[in-house]
C-alpha cells in the first residue's frame, strides 16, 4: 500500500512517473501534461480538464500527483525542450517571455507579452517559470532552509539582508551586501523577498538586538528615525532623533516602523482599548503624530467623528482603510440597529451619496428621500460596489433583463447557474454542469451569484417540478450538507438519513437559512 494526495477540485496535477499507463489509458495526454481537477468521484476516479481537451481526461486518484500551481503575475516562457506548443506559437518564438495575466479553469496560461495586444495561450505542461526576483530586489535566506544552501552564504546568517545586483543562469543570482566585500552566488529557491528600505521610511532598532553591526554611536535601543539614505549594496544612513549627524547602519538591524500620515484614514483594531465612546472598529482621521522633547515618541494623533478629544495611541493599534470620497454611494450595514447620529427618516434600505465628509471623517450624506444633510460615522456604513467584472471561476447566471442571448439559449435559462470557465474580447464560456460544451455569451449578459461551497446547509428550491437527475429519496423537505463541488458546479450533497450521496445541479436547491439549534440560542449576533 501507498499513501496517495487528498485531492480537490481546483487542484494543478500531472501523470505519475511511476504509472505505466492510466486506469483509462493515456488518450491525448501525455507525463508532461498539467491539468486541474474539476471532479472527484465517490469510487476513486477523478475528471482533469487539460486546455488542449473538450472532454474531462477520466483516471484514477492513484495515476495522479499534486503539481505546482501556477499564479498570476509569474514570468514564463516555452520550454527549451518544446518544439512545438499544444496551443501553437500564435506569432511567438522560443526567445518569447511574458507575464501571466489570467488562468482559464482548465489551465490555460494566458499570457501578457510586452508590445502585444492579444493574450498569448500556452499550455501548461509547455511553460516554464522564471525567477521571480529582479535586480534590486531585498532579499533575505528562507527560514526553512537548513544550516547550509544550496550556495553556501558564508556565515552571513539568516537574518542579514541582501539585494541583488545581477541574475545568473540556471536560478542563480548574485548579490551584494553591506556586511562584506564583494558578491556572492546563491539559487532563487534558497531565498525571498523583503520589503526594501526607502528613504523617508521609519524605522527603529529590531527587538532583542544585542549590538548594531557597527556600534550604537550615540543611539539606544529604543531611538527612531528617519532614513535619509540607501546604497545600493543595502547600507542606509539615518537621521536619528536626538543623534547628530546621520547614523550608518544594516538593515538587518533595523525594522521598518509603520507611520500613517496626516488625512490617512484607520480603525481602530479588534484588540485595540476601548476609549470613550470609541470600540474596536471605529474609524478615524490621522491628524498628526506626538513628540516629546523633539522626538517622536511613537504615538499617532487620530480625530474620530462625535470625540471632541483627539485619540493619542501606537500604530500598533490602528490598521489603515481605503478612504471615503465625495460622490460615492452608501447605506448603513446590515448589523447597525441604531447610527449614533441618528435616523433621519431613513432605513438600512437608504442608499445616499457622499456630498461632503468633515476632518474627522464625519460624512454628510445626500439622499432623494432627505431635504438636509444626513450626518454618519463612516465606522457604521459600506460603499455600495458597482456591479463587478465577472471574473475567471466565478458562479454566474443570465440576468433578469436579458430576453435572449446573443448566441441563444441552448439548454440554458434564467435559473441556470454556471462557473465562468474562460474569458476573452468581451466574452465569456460558462461551463454548465448539464452542458457537455462550454456556453457562451458576453460578458455583460451574466452576473455574479454566491457560489455553493463544502459545509453549506441547503434543501431543495420550492416549487421545483423534478430535479435534474430526479428526486431519489429526496422530497421538499429534506434537508442537506454540501460535500463537494466540481469545477462545473454540480453538487455532491449528504441529505440527512441517506447513506449515498446526492447529485444535483445547484439551481435545483438553495441555501437552508434556518438556525439549527445551537445557533438560534446564541440569538444570531452579526459579527
Amino acid at each position: 500500500m501507498e499513501k496517495i494526495d487528498d485531492f480537490k477540485v481546483g487542484d494543478w496535477v500531472r501523470v505519475k512517473a511511476t504509472v505505466p499507463s492510466p486506469k483509462y489509458g493515456w488518450e491525448d495526454v501525455t507525463r508532461s501534461s498539467i491539468g486541474v481537477v474539476h471532479s472527484l468521484e465517490e469510487d476513486g476516479d477523478m475528471g482533469v480538464a487539460f486546455c488542449f481537451r473538450s472532454k474531462l481526461f477520466l483516471c484514477s486518484v492513484a495515476d495522479i500527483e499534486k503539481a505546482q500551481p501556477f499564479e498570476v503575475g509569474e514570468k514564463v516562457h516555452v520550454l527549451p525542450s518544446i518544439s512545438e506548443p499544444r496551443l501553437g506559437w500564435s506569432n511567438e518564438t522560443a526567445a518569447t517571455i511574458g507575464a501571466i495575466s489570467r488562468i482559464d479553469m482548465d489551465g490555460t496560461l494566458n499570457v501578457k507579452v510586452s508590445g502585444r495586444n492579444s493574450l498569448w495561450k500556452v499550455a501548461p505542461g509547455d511553460a516554464e517559470r522564471l525567477s521571480a526576483f529582479e535586480v534590486g530586489d531585498w532579499v533575505r535566506l528562507k527560514p526553512s532552509i537548513g544550516s547550509r544552501p544550496t550556495y553556501d552564504w558564508n556565515s552571513v546568517g539568516k537574518i542579514s539582508i541582501a539585494v541583488v545586483h545581477s541574475i545568473q543562469d540556471s536560478g542563480y543570482l548574485e548579490l551584494a551586501g553591506c556586511f562584506r566585500k564583494g558578491k556572492w552566488l546563491t539559487h532563487n529557491t534558497d531565498i525571498e523577498k523583503v520589503q526594501s528600505f526607502r528613504i523617508g521610511l521609519h524605522v527603529r532598532f529590531r527587538a532583542g538586538i544585542s549590538e548594531p553591526r557597527w556600534g550604537w554611536r550615540d543611539a539606544k535601543p529604543d531611538s527612531r528615525g528617519i532614513i535619509a539614505g540607501v546604497h545600493a549594496d543595502g547600507e542606509v544612513r539615518v537621521a536619528i532623533f536626538g543623534v547628530p549627524g546621520l547614523w550608518r547602519g544594516d538593515p538587518a538591524d533595523l525594522e521598518i516602523e509603520q507611520v500613517f500620515e496626516v488625512g490617512d484614514w484607520v480603525r481602530l483594531k479588534n484588540d485595540a482599548d476601548d476609549w470613550k465612546s470609541l470600540k474596536p472598529g471605529s474609524i478615524g482621521v490621522v491628524h498628526g503624530i506626538g513628540y516629546e522633547d523633539d522626538a517622536w515618541d511613537g504615538t499617532i494623533h487620530v480625530a474620530f467623528c462625535g470625540e471632541q478629544e483627539r485619540w493619542i495611541g501606537f500604530s500598533s493599534q490602528l490598521e489603515g482603510v481605503s478612504r471615503f470620497v465625495v460622490g460615492q454611494r452608501v447605506r448603513i450595514r446590515g448589523c447597525i440597529r441604531q447610527p449614533r447620529f441618528g435616523w433621519s427618516n431613513h432605513n438600512h434600505s437608504s442608499i445616499g451619496t457622499i456630498s461632503s465628509i468633515d476632518a474627522d471623517g464625519k460624512l454628510r450624506i445626500h439622499t432623494p428621500a432627505g431635504a438636509r444633510a444626513w450626518l454618519i460615522d463612516p465606522a457604521e456604513v459600506e460603499k455600495v460596489v458597482e456591479e463587478e467584472e465577472v471574473c475567471i471561476g466565478d458562479w454566474v447566471k443570465v440576468k433578469d433583463s436579458v430576453v435572449t442571448p446573443t448566441y441563444q439559449w441552448g439548454d440554458v435559462n434564467h435559473n441556470s447557474i454556471g462557473v465562468a470557465h474562460r474569458a476573452g474580447d468581451g466574452e465569456l464560456w460558462v461551463s454548465f454542469c448539464f452542458c457537455e460544451r462550454l456556453w457562451l455569451c458576453k460578458g455583460w449578459e451574466v452576473e455574479k451569484v454566491r457560489p455553493f461551497r463544502q459545509g453549506d446547509r441547503v434543501r431543495i428550491r420550492p416549487g421545483l417540478v423534478a430535479p435534474r437527475w430526479g428526486w431519489g429519496m429526496e422530497t421538499y423537505a429534506s434537508k442537506g450538507e454540501v460535500i463537494g463541488v466540481d469545477a462545473n458546479g454540480k453538487l455532491r450533497i449528504k441529505f440527512r438519513w441517506r447513506d449515498r450521496l446526492w447529485v444535483g445541479d445547484p439551481a435545483d436547491v438553495i441555501l437552508d437559512d434556518t438556525p439549527s439549534p445551537t445557533e438560534a440560542s446564541n440569538g444570531g449576533f452579526c459579527s
